[in-house]
């Protein structure tokens, strides 16, 4: 959000307390991001054009790596892919892109935002904190501090690690960024290639480093069992078990699902047996009416997960108290 004292966003000059702050034209936010949603938009719905067709296939090709393939998914490795060719490798496709879009737009503060957008960098490091609008992270070799705009609500745990396409935030406060479009967490289980990758490729020129050994990174990363996941291997065990459950009983329940992940990230409950987390979640849903009118008794699930009915009912009671805290 704009802070009162911080320049207006409608480009006058003046403070926002003293210019739009309370008006009508306190949209001109919305109008912004709107406008910076669109150029970023057409970007990779106008590009590449016919003449970069030949690069783009030569820089897929570079990515065509077998165990990249085989451990990630297909849109994954596009993504990443189309990222590093439009602001690693020919970054002038994107600034030309700036340079029309600037000429059709007059908003003083739009045209300010795209001038700072002009050199794109990427960027890997781990999570410090979390706040409402942003991501603070730390640099994977210099430490710094930076502060990534939050592209949703999903919670997100300190000590994972982060990897972005960055360009400035549109408050244009310093060490304020967005992502171009692929912001991707990684868990804590792949610190050890991370800190690998950060020894042997430390450079003063983090960006020339990273432009050179970017592929490498997720190279590193698939050798040591990556698959795209952001939840550690207890979490995706517990996420796993309760879609078994739901396949098995012909239930259709996404919204629980995604409940339940956010209640393991934030809150990363402790159990014995993590099937115990999945029963909860089960008897938590029908107690909230999730399932309609279909009904499991505490020892049917019980069973049906080999685990004691106590540890079934704490797991849905503190379901319910995340729950209700929402």
């Amino acid at each position: 959000m704009i802070g009162r004292n911080d320049p207006c966003l409608c480009g006058s000059g003046k403070k926002y307390k003293k210019c739009c702050a309370g008006s009508s034209d306190a949209s001109t936010e919305q109008l912004l991001t709107k406008e910076l949603k669109q150029v970023i938009d057409t970007m990779f719905a106008t590009y590449p054009q016919q003449q970069d067709h030949g690069a783009l296939i030569e820089h897929f090709q570079g990515w065509n790596i077998p165990s990249l393939h085989e451990s990630l998914e297909r849109d994954f490795i596009n993504a990443v892919s189309i990222d590093d060719f439009f602001f690693h490798q020919r970054v002038d496709i994107w600034q030309a892109h700036l340079d029309q879009m600037t000429k059709l737009i007059t908003r003083p503060a739009t045209r300010a935002v795209l001038q700072a957008w002009r050199n794109p960098h990427m960027f890997v490091g781990r999570v410090t904190s979390v706040s409402n609008d942003f991501i603070e992270a730390s640099h994977l070799f210099t430490g710094e501090l930076v502060y990534i705009r939050r592209e949703n609500n999903k919670p997100i745990p300190t000590g994972m690690f982060v990897f972005a396409f960055l360009i400035a935030d549109r408050t244009l406060h310093p060490a304020h960024y967005m992502a171009t479009s692929t912001l991707i967490f990684i868990t804590e289980q792949y610190e050890n290639v991370f800190a690998a990758y950060a020894r042997e490729f430390a450079s003063d020129d983090a960006a020339a480093m990273f432009k050179e050994h970017h592929l490498t990174l997720w190279a590193r990363l698939v050798a040591a069992g990556y698959h795209g996941e952001e939840f550690s291997e207890k979490e995706e065990a517990v996420v796993t078990a309760l879609q078994s459950f739901l396949a098995t009983h012909h239930l259709q329940a996404e919204p629980l699902v995604d409940i339940v992940e956010n209640f393991l990230v934030e809150m990363q409950p402790k159990a014995r047996k993590l099937e115990a987390i999945a029963a909860g979640a089960v008897r938590f849903a029908q107690e909230h009416g999730f399932f309609g009118k279909r009904v499991f008794t505490v020892k049917e699930l019980a069973e049906s997960f080999d685990i004691s009915s106590s540890s079934l009912t704490k797991y849905a009671q503190e379901l319910t108290t995340y729950y209700k805290a929402q």
